[in-house]
């Protein structure tokens, strides 16, 4: 026995010596680049990331420091990669708590077809983002007075019209989003969506003598003194680090001040990890701005996708949007082979797909894709024409859907905060794998959890089966929601489920299935706790309703439920606070039998007087 132990030993011995030896540590600065010395280190990177092409396992590490990347591309047009990580396995990127600075036009990272990596301990940001800033100083009924940061946010005046300056770039102010946020808590401004200003920053504009900037005209809104307003310069320009064709890839303790589009966006990739990963506003330049569109954005990935421990702020767009797509059939050749958009990128041979029936947006047969062949107009993209191993049924139908069935991940988010510093909603997700929303804090401007399904704009699909939101707290969700019954809004209740299919009547099949909504906390200052479309076996229980008075009720939903063409609701065994009134469920194409409640009343809605079906 002693002999045994003793041959254990020295087995394990040589297994931890034979691991350490395999894990090899590069250091950037061995490739000529020194820290804090402003210099482009890509080309030391790009060494480093050669040699580490010959080790099974290894680290790239950045002592700590400022680490500056610079484009290598003239053209202000095209991109440059920061760290161009392709086929690489067992890497981890470490960053020693440094700063990455980027100049220009650049993502940060691409990770393309590599497995188990990890990047952590840094942070990202740019010396001249792609977004201005200033403070509302006065606004009268013919300008608008604001002060800008000169030195942070470079402007000049030309021929009446404002341009802001970049690194190899000049810019006048997109007319998009433009959102105003306020002077104390840097929250968007209650009841404010996007360009709540109007176009005031394309008319004439004036330096005045005390460094203020003068517009001529009037505003659609009128901030108070104070206000914060955000100027875009760029749309969904460059992600800022893009996972795909990937495996196992984490992503821990970053800090992302800045991207020129999605903070991280991936694709096609199996398991992905974020944990303490945020876009955030760098208080210290006292901005109220991070990224220039969604924080995170995650299309027909696989595997589980883990979102823990994240606080996104400043972001132009939703907290986090996880989603398939839905691609229309244009043609079809014979019955093994179709034209659909070219949104089908995403779908590649090998894939199996569900054949979706446009009419009652439900799943039906499956194919395997044999071929893909792309379509052209001249040199545009158009679609692709896609091959199945097996013919399909006559019931397909040309203007019908297909969704890519192998490619759809279950999701798991904790722990995080989903605040109202950033334009538009909190978390967005439809996939028919497990969901679990759990533990997070909502403060949005917008709704707090979106579930749609898409069959008429984005086309992002993945109907649910199985979703659970529980031991959440949600607290003054809504304050920019839906007001007028206006799609461009930012949602109708505190959770809104509004797939784009639109019931008919009362035996309709729903589109989702299975969400339960348990064990949370709502402090709510308006009426609007769920609207739901479309929905089979929805719980809504043991969740505690407090009455807020942080701000003015004003959301077009008057009931705490709004639901339309749902099938098994269960809503019932709730606490609620004495000063909520709402105790009311407005419903359409449902029987009152189709819900079991306690204390709530069911109603049917007045379809003459409300139109529950917003359209784009």
């Amino acid at each position: 026995m002693k002999q045994f132990k003793v041959i254990l030993f020295v087995v394990y011995i040589c297994v931890f010596v034979s691991n350490v030896h395999a894990q090899k540590t590069l250091s950037i600065t061995d490739y000529g680049y020194t820290p804090d010395c402003n210099n482009n280190v890509i080309p030391a990177l790009n060494k480093a990331i050669e040699e580490a092409s010959k080790y099974e396992t290894v680290i790239i590490s950045f002592p700590k420091g400022r680490y500056d990347f610079w484009p290598t591309i003239s053209n202000s047009r095209d991109v440059t990669v920061g760290l161009n990580l392709k086929n690489l396995n067992n890497l981890v990127i470490e960053g020693n708590n440094s700063e990455f600075i980027f100049h220009g036009r650049m993502q940060v990272a691409r990770i393309d077809s590599c497995e188990n990596l990890m990047m952590r301990n840094f942070s990202v940001d740019w010396d001249r983002p792609y977004i201005s800033q200033a403070i509302i100083e006065d606004v009268t009924d013919d300008f608008l007075d604001v002060s800008i940061d000169r030195e942070q946010y470079p402007f000049i005046i030309e021929r009446d019209t404002i341009f802001f300056i970049g690194e190899n770039w000049k810019r006048p102010v997109l007319e998009t989003y433009n959102n105003l946020f306020d002077k104390d808590n840097k929250e968007i401004v209650y009841n404010t969506w996007d360009n709540p200003l109007g176009d005031i920053f394309s008319q004439k504009a004036e330096e005045l003598p005390n460094g203020i900037v003068r517009f001529y005209g009037q505003t659609k809104y009128k901030p108070e003194k104070g206000t914060y307003v955000v100027l875009y310069h760029e749309r969904y320009a460059v992600t800022g680090i893009h996972i795909s064709n990937s495996k196992d890839i984490e992503l821990r303790n970053l800090t992302i001040f800045h991207a020129l589009s999605n903070g991280v966006y991936g694709e096609r990739t199996e398991n992905i990890t974020m944990d303490n990963a945020s876009m955030k506003i760098n208080h210290d330049k006292d901005r109220v701005f991070s990224t220039i569109a969604d924080a995170s954005h995650f299309t027909n990935c696989k595997g589980i996708i883990k979102v823990l421990n994240c606080a996104h702020t400043g972001q132009g767009d939703d907290f986090i949007n996880i989603r398939g797509t839905n691609s229309q059939i244009l043609r079809i050749i014979d019955n093994r082979t179709i034209e659909v958009s070219n949104r089908t990128r995403t779908t590649h041979v090998g894939d199996e797909v569900w054949f979706i029936d446009k009419e009652s947006a439900q799943r039906n047969e499956t194919a395997m894709v044999e071929l893909r062949e792309p379509i052209y107009e001249g040199n545009r993209l158009t679609g692709y024409r896609l091959t199945f191993t097996k013919p399909f049924s006559n019931s397909v139908r040309v203007n019908d859907f297909i969704e890519n069935k192998t490619w759809n991940p279950s999701v798991e988010i904790r722990n995080c905060s989903i605040l109202k510093e950033n334009r538009a909603r909190g978390i967005l997700v439809t996939t028919p794998k497990d969901v679990i929303i759990a533990n997070n804090y909502f403060r949005t401007a917008g709704t707090a959890i979106l579930v749609e399904g898409d069959l008429d704009f984005w086309f992002e699909s993945g109907a649910h089966d199985n979703l659970k939101i529980f031991d959440n707290i949600f607290e003054d969700c809504l304050t920019s929601g839906n007001r007028d019954e206006a799609r461009g809004q930012w949602g109708d209740a505190v959770i809104t489920i509004t797939p784009s299919h639109k019931p008919q009547s009362e035996k309709d099949e729903p589109y989702h299935k299975n969400i339960s909504i348990y064990n949370n906390t709502f402090k709510v200052f308006d009426a609007p706790l769920v609207r739901a479309r479309s929905v089979r076996n929805l719980t809504f229980t043991k969740n505690r309703i407090e009455k807020t008075y942080t701000y003015q009720p004003y959301a077009w939903q008057k009931t705490g439920f709004m639901l339309d063409g749902c099938r098994e609701v269960v809503i019932s065994d709730n606490f609620i606070d004495k000063n909520y009134k709402t105790t009311n469920i407005a419903i359409e194409h449902m029987k009152k039998n189709d819900i079991k409640t306690d204390i709530f009343t069911i109603e049917y809605l007045d379809q003459s007087k409300v139109n529950t079906h917003l359209e784009w």
